[in-house]
């Protein structure tokens, strides 16, 4: 997460910016495959992916983090697959989506969780 970060720095150097951004979100992903891969399906392990998924939201809609290339997008497209996935497998997991009601992200991506709520 130390490379999901705002930009903060001169026109030159964005592109840099832009690498430390992709390698952040590979990072993750690399992370998140392994140690999701190695988690039993549960309400529990669902509840940490949202979680982390409203954490990275606001780093893009409050931080400052320019996601103008769409790599933390994508990210979070991947991981609200994960929870589709959990909640078909698990329903418990379903549970956990309730805390995104009445929220309301940058990219839309809570309305795909709350469908299985209603």
């Amino acid at each position: 997460m130390k490379y999901i970060k705002p930009y903060n720095g001169p026109l030159r150097i964005w592109f840099s910016y832009q690498n430390s951004l992709a390698e952040g979100c590979n990072r993750l992903s690399k992370r998140l495959s392994k140690i999701v891969s190695e988690l039993p399906v549960s309400e529990q392990t669902a509840k940490l992916l949202v979680d982390m998924l409203l954490r990275l939201d606001g780093k893009l809609c409050r931080g400052g983090v320019d996601d103008s290339d769409g790599t933390v997008g994508d990210f979070i497209e991947e991981t609200v697959r994960v929870l589709k996935e959990y909640a078909e497998l698990d329903f418990s997991c379903v549970a956990t989506f309730k805390v995104l009601e009445g929220k309301e992200t940058c990219f839309g991506w809570e309305e795909t969780l709350l469908e299985f709520v209603r």
